[in-house]
């Protein structure tokens, strides 16, 4: 190569130095690694917060709002929400389990999957020898069984949601857009 021919490589070299001091590139890494604990913490509060509003709104939200099913006559608590009487249930919910690219969220409630998911329930209960009082009598209760068949109706309250991904997913990508221009405005 002659003298001309390096001089042009040179002067090339030099002129994409001065065009790449003068873009911004965003820092990947950084931005990834703080989206990566934001969302995180923002994924358990929004999705605690999500399950928690099937309580209040009576019904579970998927693509659409489907209301829990009324209670049966008769009603030993006429105008009370359905599923809230010590709201036991409802301020159990949390992470069960989390990984690194997954979140569990559940209780530990034993009769949560009975409502969530509307399951039927047989069992057989043995009552004891007993005495009672019936019309101002004793009497005594002789020991026995009885079965028990109850359908418990499906009342979701927690469960997988697409209005829910999708409200994560517009998080994410609006936060992605503000880091990206945070960064181009911190290097002007």
């Amino acid at each position: 190569m002659d003298a001309l021919g390096i001089t042009r490589v040179l002067n090339y070299n030099a002129n994409i130095q001065i065009i790449m001091s003068k873009i911004q590139i965003p820092d990947f890494l950084a931005i990834a690694e703080s989206l990566q604990t934001d969302v995180r913490r923002y994924a358990k509060v929004y999705c605690l917060q999500w399950f928690d509003d099937s309580f209040q709104n009576q019904g579970f939200t998927d693509a659409s709002f489907e209301p829990w099913e009324k209670r049966k006559e008769p009603d030993r608590r006429p105008g009370g929400a359905i599923l809230v009487d010590t709201t036991f249930l409802r301020k159990s919910l949390g992470v069960l389990a989390e990984t690194d690219n997954r979140m569990e969220f559940g209780t530990h409630v034993p009769y949560a999957g009975l409502h969530n998911n509307g399951e039927r329930m047989r069992l057989v209960q043995y009552v004891r020898a007993h005495h009672r009082t019936r019309n101002g009598k004793r009497e005594q209760v002789q020991a026995h069984s009885r079965k028990i068949d109850t359908k418990f109706p499906k009342r979701q309250f927690i469960g997988e949601s697409k209005q829910m991904m999708d409200g994560l997913d517009k998080w994410l990508l609006n936060q992605i857009s503000i880091r990206f221009k945070q960064q181009g405005n911190a290097k002007l």
